[in-house]
């Protein structure tokens, strides 16, 4: 009883602590699966229930998109009954993830949740919400790092599966690389990004096409730390990460864009409030840092048709001789409650929906196994201008990325982007020089750090 009243406790702390923060990064494309590439069924190890079972499954995705591979696990596995808890109707995670604590905290009898990002995933893994399923995974017999390509581990106990995988790479005007007599890229460093994008660059004025664009969130200026499989958050267990090499190179890689004229200003970028797809598809810029959530639309939207060939190459590295196609990674995780009834059923679900439901569903996931040709096909066949897509260059960027392991973020990321963007803005703008940049974002985040002890 006692661990329950701390447990909701905790939860209300939690409600007041997410108000302000959250995530949302959730894109589905309907594709057959592909049997061949099947992961193998937890639940054909485990001995059938004596009776019926019903696991409440609580998600933010839309019911209709659920619908479907909620039916087809039925189908496969006669005797359980997936009940489906929309938990936002409109697709908001940060609504949705409002919403599953207040059904955890009035006693809702859920059993398999949603988790839309590592912050989430971690805060309900630390407050005690979610079983650990090491010893599910013992069962079962698998090896989880030769099943996904993130280790979702937090203190060596495993809460949840990854379910989407959200990592980054650059997407490229493959017909500005062939005006320029340029390759498509497979490994290179950000020497190299820089030397591209000044070839890449040509014109004056308003038809200027610049060789790249930087976007405004935190990410852009933290390049040369985010390709890095370790210490490569702003702050790394409570030690603050700005006075190092890898920010250093990040600014200096952005102010050598900004003064040889290669990068769209970011006077330009702020004043006129940029946004980074149309800078791209509309051939402003040739090249940009992104995400996977941007791969169907390389084939073109009802606002963006596609008028080029969009090219993919793996995140550049710090120096020639590292590997290209580290990143950070994050996605979408599902996990089972610690309160749940019916634990083996639940992980026998997760683990098929991490695996061939997301191969269904056609998404970019972190199962290992997944048929990545499949997969580019059913993009190819949702896109507008399927011929617009590189697919040689998008396949040999999914097939060799490496995400980097795990690394949860703390629960005031967002108060700690802000002051670090704050003070890099000065320095892009000249309004201050690298060392007090550093010196003064150090000082800011080590404050910020301090109040959340």
């Amino acid at each position: 009883m006692k661990k329950n009243v701390f447990a909701l406790v905790w939860i209300t702390v939690l409600l007041v602590a997410l108000a302000g923060c959250g995530n949302s990064n959730n894109t589905n494309n309907a594709s057959p699966t592909n049997s061949s590439t099947a992961a193998p069924d937890a639940a054909e190890s485990a001995a059938p229930s004596a009776e019926p079972v019903t696991i409440k499954v609580a998600n933010w995705s839309p019911a209709a998109d659920m619908e479907p591979i909620l039916q087809a696990y039925e189908d496969s596995h006669p005797g359980i009954t997936l009940e489906y808890v929309e938990l936002a109707d409109n697709g908001d995670s940060v609504a949705g993830m409002k919403k599953l604590d207040l059904l955890v905290a009035s006693g809702e009898n859920l059993d398999v949740v949603f988790m839309p990002g590592a912050t989430d995933y971690s805060q309900r893994a630390g407050l005690g919400l979610l079983a650990s399923l090491n010893d599910l995974i013992s069962k079962e017999g698998i090896t989880l790092a030769d099943e996904y390509t993130i280790d979702p581990s937090v203190d060596g106990q495993v809460y949840a599966l990854p379910d989407t995988l959200e990592n980054y790479f650059v997407l490229l005007n493959k017909d500005k690389l062939d005006a320029a007599g340029l390759a498509v890229p497979t490994e290179w460093s950000w020497d190299d990004y820089l030397d591209y994008s000044a070839k890449l660059t040509s014109g004056t004025g308003p038809s200027k096409t610049f060789g790249t664009y930087f976007h405004t969130w935190a990410m852009y200026w933290e390049l040369a730390i985010i390709n890095q499989e370790k210490d490569n958050n702003l702050v790394n267990n409570g030690i603050v990460n700005i006075d190092s090499a890898g920010i250093r190179q990040s600014l200096e890689l952005r102010s050598k864009a900004e003064e040889s004229g290669v990068a769209v200003p970011y006077a330009d970028t702020i004043s006129q409030k940029l946004a980074y797809r149309s800078e791209f598809f509309t051939g402003h810029a040739a090249m940009i840092v992104t995400g996977n959530w941007m791969i169907g639309e390389a084939g073109g939207s009802e606002e963006f048709p596609a008028t080029f060939t969009t090219a993919f190459a793996p995140m550049p590295s710090n120096s020639a001789g590292q590997p290209a196609g580290v990143s950070i990674a994050n996605g979408n995780y599902v996990g089972i409650l610690e309160k749940s009834q019916h634990q083996q059923e639940a992980y026998d679900f997760i683990r098929w929906y991490s695996t061939e439901g997301e191969q269904m569903q056609n998404v970019y996931s972190a199962w290992k196994k997944q048929d990545v040709d499949q997969y580019i096909a059913g993009v190819k066949a949702s896109a507008m201008s399927p011929d617009k897509i590189d697919e040689t260059s998008l396949a040999y960027v999914i097939k060799n990325a490496k995400p980097a392991p795990l690394s949860v973020p703390p629960t005031y990321q967002g108060e700690l982007e802000t002051a670090f963007t704050k003070e890099t803005e000065l320095y892009i703008l000249k309004q201050q020089d690298l060392e007090t940049t550093v010196s003064k974002a150090q000082a800011e985040l080590q404050k910020i750090v301090d109040a959340n002890k």
